[in-house]
């Protein structure tokens, strides 16, 4: 993007989050969860793998890499070979190679992967190195309660299914397991008494802020957008540029289709991180077990911060505390380190009625 970028950064206690911010608007979130590392392959990392099996009626190969959970895949060609550039490299069983994430596992599929090089004994499949962007981002220290207040904003807004259009109006954003569907509505938006411009006028606005908000949750795949219709050709050409102007700094790769007879506008973006929404919540759609268990801590370590000295008591729903108590990550030494030990985090009663995402962190 052509504009300088600002970026909010906090570290909390099993969470790192990032927001790229462009003329005060959020366009990029990036969060590295501690419980993410040795279990999750992410975009941009390589490792030595080993082949686990060869699939050529999927055409493709499993790879293991090292982790906790899921494998990766690796797309053979129609000869059931793989490519190294011009290079195509027949796979064996058990043979070990060097192969890169093109793409995070997502929607229940294994992270996608490229192959680098062969002839490795991938004995101890491991990963051998991340993009320096996150290894900036795993550098990051706590940031103060404003950044982590902004931070928080964002991470709202991103799980939200309305999103508000400049100039009034409302996107609306829901995806799904086939597309991304948003549908664009102008809800209060004032205007002329010329309803073409008025649509026009609204559509142009709404066609910036889907780009912000698809590359913001981490959103791809098939992409239907629902505009206000419009009767004039030359508007609804006016409206396919600024769809192409608007994803045109996307670092993802787009394919513009073209608007319907219907208003309906479609593109393809490539999926090569994991969406938001199913880093945050459960399939449910209810806040995850884990996010709600971090929201916590960071309520603990906001509490300390805000009253020196003073005892820290949380409680929250018992499915969260088992979460953290089945030890995925660290967080105990972690929070007394930031705040002393002074805290006790316990479970509702049992009986009592608990929300999951219901968080009671107090001074005492």
């Amino acid at each position: 993007m052509s504009q300088s970028l600002e970026v909010w950064r906090d570290a909390s206690v099993g969470e790192v989050r990032e927001a790229l911010v462009s003329a005060g608007k959020p366009v990029a979130l990036t969060i590295m969860r501690a419980s993410d590392e040795g279990a999750r392959a992410r975009w941009g990392e390589t490792y030595v793998g080993r082949v686990r099996d060869v699939d050529k009626r999927r055409r493709g190969a499993f790879l293991e890499l090292g982790l906790r959970r899921g494998q990766g895949f690796l797309p053979l060609g129609a000869d059931g070979n793989a490519r190294i550039g011009r290079e195509r490299v027949a796979l064996t069983e058990g043979m070990g190679v060097v192969a890169s994430v093109v793409r995070e596992a997502a929607r229940g599929k294994n992270a996608v992967l490229e192959l680098r090089e062969t002839g490795h004994d991938g004995a101890t499949p491991h990963r051998i190195a991340r993009p320096e962007c996150d290894e900036e981002i795993v550098a990051t220290r706590p940031g103060d309660n404003s950044v982590r207040f902004k931070l928080d904003a964002v991470i709202e807004a991103v799980l939200s299914r309305s999103a508000p259009i400049e100039g009034g109006g409302l996107l609306t954003i829901e995806p799904t397991s086939a597309l991304v569907a948003v549908d664009v509505d102008a809800g209060g938006r004032a205007g002329s008494g010329d309803p073409e411009r008025f649509a026009l006028e609204l559509n142009m606005a709404a066609a910036t802020e889907v780009a912000r908000q698809i590359r913001l949750r981490n959103l791809g795949g098939l992409i239907a957008i629902d505009f206000v219709s419009m009767r004039s050709n030359g508007h609804q050409k006016q409206l396919e540029q600024a769809v192409r102007t608007a994803f045109g700094g996307d670092p993802w790769s787009v394919q513009f289709g073209g608007l319907s007879r219907f208003g309906v506008y479609e593109l393809a973006r490539a999926q090569l991180r994991r969406p938001q929404h199913e880093l945050l919540r459960d399939s449910d759609n209810r806040l995850s077990v884990e996010t709600v268990a971090l929201m916590a801590l960071r309520a603990v370590e906001r509490e300390g911060r805000a009253q020196p000295g003073r005892q820290i008591a949380c409680t929250i729903s018992p499915e969260a505390k088992a979460w953290l108590d089945a030890g995925e990550i660290d967080w105990r030494a972690d929070l007394s380190n930031r705040i002393g030990m002074r805290w006790t985090l316990d479970a509702a009663p049992v009986g009592a009625f608990w929300p999951r995402d219901k968080i009671d962190a107090r001074a005492l």
